[in-house]
C-alpha cells in the first residue's frame, strides 16, 4: 500500500506542485494584505484630524461625488483599526474584474483614493489566487486543487508514518534532519519533517479553502453530521410612502439588536424592495477583521427583518464560520497569520525539493531504484 501511496504522491506532485505553489505563495501575501495594501498606498492612510466624525451619510455622499457618474453605492466597510479608511464600494463598471472602490477619510469625509478592486496590488494578488485571473472557471480549479493539498496531505502521512521498530529509533528519524548525509537525503529530510510538522495547518487550510469555493456542498457534508440551520431569507423593504431611512438612521436601529457589537459593513438597498444588511462583530466571534452576526431592517419603516446571530447559531453553522478566519489566520490571532504565512510557503518548498528527489533518482546513480523507494518508505 506504500507504494501506492508513494508514486501516487511523487506523480500527482510532479503534475499539480507548480499550481499549488503558486495558490500557497499568493496565499501568504494575503496574509497581511489589508496591512501591505496601506503601506503600497499610503494616500489611503494619510488624512486631517478633527474632532468631528464624518457621518455614514457623509461619508457615502463624499464617495459617490467622486466617482463617475455618480452611481448609487452598494457597500461601505469600516475602518479595520485607528487610522485606516472608510472604503465604499460601487457597481463593477463593464469589462473591469471588479467594484469601484472608493477610500474616505473618517474624519472629515475627504476623498483619499479612487481605485478599481482587481486592479491595484493586493486585489490583483486576490484575483490570483482565488481564481487564478480565470473567473469562476478558475475559481473551481483552486477549489480542486485544495482537494488535491488534502490527498497529498493524507499520502505523505501514509508514506511517511514509520515502520514499527523496538528502540523507537525511527519515530526519532521520521521528525529530524540528518545534517551528515549526502545531499539527497538532506532535501529528502527537509521534504519529510517541514511536510510532517505543517501537515495539521496545510489540512485546515486545504478545507477552508474548499469550503470557501465550494460553500453549498460543503454546508450538505457539514449538515450530515453538526446541526445546521439553513440559510437565511429575510423579507423586502415595504413602502409606507415615507422617504427611505439614512444609513446613520439604520446603524441606530441595528445598534439596538447588537449593542455591544462593533459595526463593520453597511450593504446599501440595490432597488426600492431591498434592505439594509449590517454585520456586527460580537465577543466570541472568530474573526477580528470582519462580522459573522448580521441583521436585514426594511429600508423605509426600520423594522427588522432578520438577525443572524453568531452566540445563537448552532455548532454546524459556527463551524462553517470559523473556515475563513482559518483559512487567513485571522482566527489565531498574529501567530495564527504567520503560521499560515508559513504553511503557504511550504508547498513551494515541497515542490522544489520533491523536483530534486525526483530528478537525482532519475540520473545513473549508486543508488538503485529498491533502494530509493525503500527510503522514501522506510524512514
Amino acid at each position: 500500500m506504500r507504494r501506492v501511496f508513494f508514486i501516487l504522491h511523487k506523480y500527482a506532485g510532479l503534475t499539480l506542485g507548480l499550481l499549488l505553489s503558486v495558490i500557497g505563495i499568493t496565499g501568504s501575501l494575503l496574509v497581511f494584505d489589508h496591512a501591505l495594501d496601506e503601506k503600497l498606498a499610503p494616500e489611503t492612510v494619510t488624512f486631517k484630524p478633527s474632532q468631528h466624525p464624518a457621518s455614514y451619510t457623509e461619508i457615502l455622499a463624499a464617495a459617490q461625488a467622486a466617482v463617475p457618474g455618480n452611481p448609487e453605492p452598494t457597500r461601505l466597510m469600516t475602518p479595520r483599526q485607528p487610522g485606516s479608511p472608510f472604503v465604499v464600494r460601487f457597481p463593477k463598471p463593464e469589462g473591469a474584474p471588479g467594484p469601484i472602490e472608493v477610500s474616505v477619510s473618517p474624519t472629515d469625509a475627504e476623498v483619499l483614493a479612487v481605485r478599481g478592486w482587481g486592479e491595484y496590488p493586493m486585489t490583483w494578488i486576490y484575483r490570483l489566487h482565488y481564481t487564478l485571473l480565470a473567473g469562476d472557471t478558475g475559481k473551481k480549479i483552486v477549489g480542486f486543487m485544495g482537494i488535491a493539498l488534502i490527498l497529498f496531505c493524507i499520502s505523505g502521512l501514509a508514506i511517511w508514518w514509520p515502520r514499527p521498530s523496538r528502540n523507537g529509533k525511527r519515530w526519532k528519524r521520521a521528525f529530524t534532519i540528518k545534517r551528515d548525509g549526502n545531499r539527497f537525503r538532506f532535501y529528502f529530510d527537509i521534504h519529510k519533517v517541514f511536510g510532517i510538522y505543517l501537515l495539521p495547518v496545510l489540512l485546515v487550510v486545504a478545507f477552508s479553502g474548499v469550503t470557501i469555493v465550494f460553500p453549498l456542498q460543503v454546508e450538505k457534508l457539514v449538515g450530515w453530521v453538526m446541526p445546521l440551520e439553513p440559510r437565511g431569507v429575510w423579507g423586502q423593504s415595504e413602502s409606507t410612502g415615507a422617504p427611505p431611512l439614512d444609513p446613520d438612521s439604520a446603524v441606530a436601529i441595528g445598534r439596538k439588536i447588537f449593542p455591544q457589537g462593533e459595526l463593520k459593513r453597511i450593504y446599501l438597498p440595490l432597488d426600492a424592495s431591498d434592505s439594509y444588511g449590517l454585520t456586527f462583530r460580537q465577543d466570541g466571534e472568530p474573526w477580528t477583521t470582519h462580522g459573522t452576526s448580521f441583521i436585514r431592517i426594511d429600508q423605509y419603516s426600520g423594522n427588522i427583518l432578520m438577525v443572524y446571530d453568531f452566540n445563537e447559531l448552532p455548532a454546524g453553522n459556527q463551524f462553517l464560520a470559523w473556515q475563513f478566519p482559518l483559512h487567513n489566520g485571522d482566527a489565531l490571532g498574529l501567530f495564527g497569520r504567520w503560521l499560515v504565512l508559513i504553511a503557504g510557503l511550504s508547498p513551494a518548498l515541497l515542490f522544489t525539493t520533491g523536483i530534486y528527489l525526483w530528478w537525482k533518482k532519475r540520473r545513473p546513480t549508486k543508488l538503485t531504484k529498491r533502494s530509493v523507494i525503500a527510503l522514501f518508505t522506510s524512514s
